[in-house]
């Protein structure tokens, strides 16, 4: 899956009307502080995830496209003033105009908020759904007829994307419904949060809660988004061993393309643990739940030394953090100054690591685009986005390099020996 484009009508201090198109692999942001480059990755992270509740108290305008395998899904959401929004699109689809009924007061904070989601199969033209949800009810088309509708009052921004799709999924005639089933289950498991340009990502490690529920003779996972995609199966394999016992530990060496072997060698040490805490263990008379916390880690030098998660330098833990990351999330990654507190070689590590995902990567240091290569100005274009800042209401401006900038710094790079950082400073990018 990959986020094609992103046009930002209004946004906080965001000049009105912008207009982002992504490449397919590693994009990169680049500004001063105080220009929006985190707020950018949030909002990403945000149109990744299709999840708005963070946004309920302030107005916003954007439409967004995503890319999975055969189809795309166009997304237009909003959260204005009632003047702002279009008519109603008819008595039995309630349209974003159809939250007109209820006056401003009557919502949070005045804002009106509005979601049109419309999902296209290439390999099948004559059927498009179209699902359009507001603050009275929700509703779906398949290729222009209605199969649903329903009224009610309701936050709709409090709900993703993909939980409406699901919501009008059960409605649907078994055909298209099949269609979207794989698409539901993806996308609830790809969008990443923002790695933060401190520690934070590394702190929230150690406060993991998950669990497994028995239903029947199966274990079925709880909370996956923490995890990394393989540690499930290993839980699984942990707990289905008699007797249970109260710590689990994972050795680097059991999966050695996994983040915690990663690590180790990218580190230096000997070798790296993964403790974990059997913190629930209901009786299959009462639901037979277990649960897990206090994830730890624990290494040793190569001369024996044992070192302790504790004693990991700044760059350590954030090495160790964002290979974790990507062990979680498979399709994307969103991170704010990847290079911190990073030596070049690892740098390096780090945008080999990133490899098949889609990358959104802020960098102040010019550290990060001596590992990045451009096979023509097309996609150098499409992978660079500069933010800058200004005084006042709608200061903030993010812009790609045009067409003609971009074949210009190619051509640049390409016939001369500098590092590209250096390059695109020298043509004024940066």
């Amino acid at each position: 899956m990959k986020l094609t484009h992103l046009h930002v009508h209004h946004y906080r201090d965001l000049a009105p009307d912008t207009r982002l198109a992504f490449g397919p692999s590693l994009n990169v942001v680049v500004g001063a502080t105080g220009s929006g480059r985190t707020t950018l990755l949030e909002l990403v992270s945000t149109v990744l995830c299709s999840d708005f509740s963070g946004l309920l108290r302030e107005p916003f305008s954007l439409d967004y496209g995503l890319r999975f395998d055969d189809l795309t899904v166009d997304v237009a959401v909003r959260n204005e003033p009632p003047a702002a929004l279009p008519a109603s699109t008819g008595p039995e689809v309630p349209g974003p105009g159809a939250a007109l009924a209820l006056p401003p007061a009557a919502l949070s904070h005045g804002w009106v908020p509005s979601i049109v989601a419309t999902v296209r199969w290439d390999a099948a033209e004559d059927v498009r759904l179209v699902m359009r949800a507001s603050a009275t009810g929700f509703a779906c088309e398949v290729d222009g007829a209605a199969g649903f509708s329903k009224r009610m009052h309701w936050s709709v921004l409090d709900r993703s994307v993909w939980t409406l799709l699901f919501m009008a999924a059960q409605y649907l005639e078994r055909g298209v419904k099949d269609r979207l089933k794989e698409l539901l289950r993806r996308t609830f498991l790809l969008a990443p949060p923002r790695f933060d340009e401190a520690l934070g990502m590394y702190e929230r490690i150690g406060t993991i809660r998950y669990a497994m529920e028995r239903r029947g003779e199966d274990l079925f996972p709880l909370g996956l988004m923490a995890l990394p995609a393989w540690m499930p199966g290993w839980l699984r394999e942990q707990v289905e061993a008699e007797p249970l016992p109260p710590t689990l530990m994972f050795r680097h060496e059991t999966l050695p393309q996994g983040f915690l072997a990663r690590f180790v060698t990218l580190a230096g040490f000997a070798s790296g643990t993964l403790t974990v805490d059997v913190t629930e263990t209901t009786p299959l008379s009462q639901g037979g739940r277990l649960g897990f916390s206090g994830f730890r880690f624990a290494f040793t030098r190569e001369d024996g030394t044992p070192v302790s998660q504790e004693q990991l330098g700044h760059g350590q833990k954030r090495l160790l953090s964002f290979l974790y990351y990507l062990d979680v999330h498979e399709a994307f990654v969103v991170a704010d100054e990847l290079p911190d507190g990073l030596h070049p070689d690892l740098v390096r590590a780090c945008v080999e690591a990133v490899g098949d995902r889609q990358g959104f990567v802020t960098s102040q240091s010019p550290v990060l685009f001596e590992h990045l290569s451009f096979r023509d100005a097309e996609q150098l274009r499409a992978s660079l986005i500069r933010c800058e800042g200004g005084a006042g209401r709608a200061g903030w401006r993010w812009t790609q390099p045009t067409p003609e900038e971009a074949a210009r710094w190619f051509e640049a790079w390409r016939v001369s020996s500098m590092p590209l950082g250096a390059v695109l400073r020298a043509q004024g990018f940066g």
